[in-house]
């Protein structure tokens, strides 16, 4: 009985920690590399106040454009072929973006704040399922 009442308080413990894991963008890494191959022709196809994401390096590839974000990259109507395909990015906003593994914004990984475009980062390429403003 005492072995069955700590494997619950563990697994109990265990879920607390999941709970209480920072949830804000403020506490989740960059999403992109801090410099690399910039090409300015490619970035610019992203229009002002916009988020865009390359399925190529480099702002090569398919490209996604988003207002407001979109909780499933898989499904349509949205852009296709971007579901975990991601592999650059440019944020023409003036806010901080989340990115997540899941989607409906579900497992936050990484968000990238205003600025010019780059490559994301080798861990997050091509996991991206979900984006949106960081709430």
């Amino acid at each position: 009985m005492i072995r069955k009442t700590l494997t619950v308080l563990a697994g109990a413990a265990f879920a607390a920690s999941l709970v209480s894991m920072p949830a804000n963008a403020s506490s989740v890494p960059e999403i992109t590399e801090p410099s690399g191959d910039v090409s300015a022709a490619a970035y610019s196809d992203c229009p002002a106040d916009r988020m865009c994401i390359w399925t190529g390096l480099n702002g090569t590839g398919g490209i996604g454009i988003f207002r407001v974000g979109d909780a499933n990259l898989g499904a349509a109507p949205g852009p296709s072929g971007l579901n975990n395909n991601a592999e650059s990015m440019r944020n023409r906003t003036s806010q901080r973006w989340c990115h997540y593994d899941g989607a409906n914004y579900t497992a936050l990984m990484a968000a990238g704040g205003p600025g010019g475009g780059a490559n994301i980062l080798p861990e997050f390429r091509n996991r991206i399922t979900s984006l949106r403003v960081c709430p």
